[in-house]
């Protein structure tokens, strides 16, 4: 097989990323390699278009990193490597907070997955943030007083988190702000948060230049994601950010396995 290193342009719009990660999500689901033909007319010809080669020229522009070429046809690298590499451990973590300020307000949810060696672990938890939580950031969240009545404090919730994040790299969106709050409480528990640290609106930067906005729903909707479940709760928003993080790993990759920390865009 032979490969080519499609990054996106910058005259990509979003719609070629939706219509790039359904053609992605069409050779998921057929499980093999299909001919540039084949998937061009089963993907972006219609019966109300004309017949003739402007699918195939479309489809050409469409096949960013995550597309592998060869004489067998169109299939995806992540057939071919995993993500994250064997002997790499990711953890995709995001909060919520009763406001913006790492000194003036609080935590009030932690969630993380951690992936290493095709094992995968979820953490969710509610903390209490010994404050009342303002109400509109229940109403943004859902999460309210009473919910966190009885649950643990920060510093107990990140002495129970602390086993998941060794010797990971972390992988959160707009990781100034979640690590804004999580760095200053981690010191005050005597440990020092030094894991490599991936933040998806660097990685849009590079695998999405044609898009001008890279929050959360940004890249949802340019990968065609979907509805976000559960959007502005903790474990809601690291689900999408790691199925973001999944396309754009394979986008910036381009068939050649690389240890995610090695994608990061400067120490945090």
């Amino acid at each position: 097989m032979t490969h080519a290193s499609h990054l996106p342009t910058p005259s990509m719009s979003p719609t070629h990323y939706r219509l790039s990660t359904r053609l992605a999500r069409h050779l998921r689901s057929a499980g093999c390699y299909l001919s540039e033909h084949v998937l061009a007319e089963q993907i972006l010809a219609s019966p109300s278009l004309p017949k003739g080669a402007w699918a195939g020229d479309l489809l050409k522009n469409l096949l960013d990193g995550r597309f592998e070429r060869g004489e067998a046809g169109v299939g995806l690298w992540e057939w071919k490597y995993p993500f994250p590499v064997p002997g790499e451990a990711i953890v995709v973590l995001d909060i919520e907070t009763t406001g913006l300020s790492p000194d003036n307000h609080e935590i009030i949810e932690l969630a993380m997955v951690r992936l290493e060696n095709g094992h995968r672990t979820v953490f969710e938890r509610l903390v209490n943030p010994g404050t009342p939580i303002p109400p509109f950031i229940s109403r943004l969240t859902g999460i309210r007083n009473q919910d966190v009545l009885y649950a643990a404090d920060i510093h107990t919730v990140l002495e129970e988190a602390l086993p998941l994040l060794d010797k990971a790299t972390l992988i959160i969106q707009n990781a100034g702000f979640d690590l804004g709050f999580l760095q200053p409480r981690f010191r005050r528990l005597g440990y020092r948060l030094d894991n490599p640290v991936v933040d998806t609106i660097h990685w849009a930067r590079k695998a999405l230049p044609g898009l001008s906005k890279r929050g959360l729903d940004a890249l949802a909707w340019a990968f065609d994601l979907g509805p976000i479940a559960d959007r502005h709760r903790a474990l809601g928003d690291v689900e999408t950010t790691l199925q973001a993080a999944h396309e754009m790993y394979y986008m910036l990759t381009a068939g050649k396995p690389t240890l995610a920390r090695h994608l990061a865009a400067r120490p945090y």
